[in-house]
């Protein structure tokens, strides 16, 4: 599914494997809590009702997210919703397939080279996408974690590094989306300032209307997420208050960010185990949970992504004339 130039094979690779070594040791952590056997007769058990309920709750999020997408790419090119959504889909799918978050980069090569735009510009809005997601997580965290008491260190030192993080990588792309410091391009060589200007016309903060409701969709894929995990849980037998479910909700969704093994696997599971034990619950609850939202949620968008690239690939390919997609 790769199609990455020879000059960055290397720094793949090298990522993928601190993906699968970084998965591995999350994955043994949470397991040395627990054991197999109990996390199969747990999921083996789990409810299948709300499974259904927490799989229409995350494919409606993901609707909204192809909206809140097609939002973010208005400064770009007028893309359909149909369009769009392939290409999320097939985005997401290469991030659950691949280690290390490396589907962000698919994607944003996948619509370069399909729809010749730059891909500089599309990688801009993936990272504002991603900046906005962690925006609200964060938050998220931390208004849950105020009904905590006795809160460990690990949970104030994620919350304060992603608040300061996230409100950092958005300030410098709020002040480049303004033009602030584009007179110092000037003394780089055109093949940067081309990529950096290209870079800048992905970012829709120049847009105030456009990144308003681009922040409103950002609220509304978190609470169906939301409620997808709560749904997730309660398949397990596990029943959270609301406060718990933000603190949980920052936690997993921020455990995606670590570099991992495809689907997230061991991270995810840890970061379930971690925060499931500050609440009373057992790990293997919280590796079943985990377990489930990767099998029927994860798992359903992987496998429409990547029956939308192979039937794009084999029955639909690119004419000769769009194979060469802009930097």
């Amino acid at each position: 599914m790769q199609s990455f130039s020879t000059k960055k094979h290397w720094r793949t690779w090298v990522r993928g494997t601190l993906g699968l070594l970084f998965g591995a040791l999350f994955l043994w952590l949470a397991l040395r809590q627990t054991s197999l056997t109990e996390v199969s007769s747990i999921l083996s058990q789990s409810h299948e009702g709300w499974l259904m309920v927490a799989l229409g709750c995350y494919s409606i999020s993901m609707v909204v997210r192809i909206v809140r997408w097609q939002t973010l790419l208005q400064d770009v090119k007028a893309f359909s919703f149909r369009k769009v959504g392939t290409a999320l889909l097939i985005g997401y799918a290469a991030n659950n397939l691949l280690p290390a978050r490396l589907g962000e980069i698919f994607r944003a090569d996948f619509v370069g080279r399909r729809h010749r735009v730059s891909r500089s510009a599309i990688a801009a809005s993936i990272l504002l996408e991603r900046v906005l997601d962690g925006l609200v997580v964060v938050s998220c965290l931390i208004l849950g974690r105020a009904f905590i008491p006795n809160q460990p260190v690990l949970l104030n030192t994620l919350s304060i590094t992603g608040m300061l993080t996230f409100c950092s990588i958005f300030l410098l792309l709020w002040l480049l989306g303004r033009g602030y410091g584009v007179k110092w391009l000037t003394r780089f060589p055109p093949a940067i300032t081309s990529r950096v200007q290209s870079f800048r016309k992905g970012l829709s903060v120049r847009r105030t209307s456009s990144f308003s409701k681009a922040i409103g969709l950002s609220l509304v894929i978190w609470l169906l997420e939301g409620l997808a995990l709560w749904a997730v849980l309660r398949s397990v037998q596990v029943s959270l208050a609301w406060q718990q479910i933000l603190t949980i909700l920052g936690v997993t969704s921020l455990s995606t960010l670590i570099p991992s093994a495809p689907g997230y696997v061991g991270t995810y599971q840890y970061a379930y185990a971690f925060t499931l034990d500050l609440f009373g619950y057992e790990p293997a609850q919280g590796i079943a949970a985990a377990t489930a939202f990767q099998v029927f949620l994860f798992g359903s968008v992987t496998l429409i992504g990547l029956g939308l690239y192979l039937y794009i690939s084999l029955l639909k390919p690119q004419p000769p004339s769009e194979m060469n997609g802009q930097k």
